[in-house]
């Protein structure tokens, strides 16, 4: 038996094996286009691909190599029954806290795109993680997480520093609320009594906090499969070194304790 991380025995299955399955030109039935739709660019692969996925969602080769190993192909029905799982984002969720947020515009942003993954799911869902152990797989590494955190700037318009003020006003039924109006006095060159300055974020940190879902959504995979894959008489030729999921590099590069996880 042979000794292999849950990740090496991945690459090792979709990039020597799995390929054999559809190979030569034979059929290898529906492919699932979406697990390799992340590897479909030059830049990721260096080459253009130009045969469709096999049932394991991986690339057949041109020339007929056999059948592959027994471990590979219970290891790509492992990986395939990822699509029928479904994960979660926790509440409070916080991927980025290596980033200074004294006025809490990052929580706020990073709330708001929680929120919208809940409701969306596809994220979530079990085909985006079938792409993501795929992709990684294939590409033999995880999903990129690191970044820069943003900048706090003052908001502008017109390039000077923005006032707001709160006024009220009554709707057509009488009832009064409040609304946010420009607060400074065009006139008198001057805020109005009252006012205030508002700061945002200087960029969008979309990119980043999805980055890292995605790295968190890999981990707990991998950890499933590990889970399943270590199963009495599972493998035949392969055996599991233990496995740890590391949830959060970002907080082990700054020191900071992984108490809990929030993704899984």
């Amino acid at each position: 038996m042979k000794k292999i991380t849950i990740e090496a025995l991945l690459t090792w299955a979709f990039t020597k094996e799995l390929g054999k399955v559809g190979s030569g030109g034979t059929y290898a039935g529906p492919g699932y286009s979406v697990a390799w739709s992340g590897l479909l660019e030059m830049a990721a692969l260096g080459t253009m691909v130009d045969r469709s996925p096999n049932v394991y969602g991986a690339i057949p080769g041109f020339v007929y190599e056999g059948e592959p190993a027994a471990d590979a192909v219970v290891v790509g029905d492992a990986v395939r029954a990822l699509a029928h799982e479904g994960f979660e984002i926790a509440d409070g969720w916080n991927p980025v806290p290596d980033w200074i947020d004294e006025l809490g515009l990052i929580a706020e942003a990073v709330e708001k795109l929680a929120a919208e993954q809940r409701k969306r799911a596809d994220r979530l869902s079990g085909r985006h993680i079938l792409s993501l152990v795929i992709t990684s797989a294939v590409l033999d590494r995880g999903p990129t997480w690191q970044g820069n955190a943003p900048k706090t700037v003052m908001v502008e318009h017109r390039g000077k520093p923005a006032w707001f003020v709160m006024r009220k006003a009554k709707d057509r039924t009488g009832k009064i609320y409040e609304y946010e109006n420009n607060g400074f006095d065009q006139r008198r060159q001057r805020p109005y009594k009252g006012a205030y300055r508002k700061w945002c974020l200087d960029r969008s940190i979309r990119g980043d906090v999805l980055s890292r879902l995605d790295w968190q959504l890999w981990q707990s995979a991998l950890e499933l499969l590990h889970l399943r894959l270590s199963a009495p008489k599972c493998l035949s030729s392969h055996e599991l070194l233990p496995f740890r999921p590391n949830r959060a590099p970002w907080k082990l590069a700054l020191g900071i304790a992984q108490i809990t996880d929030n993704v899984g």
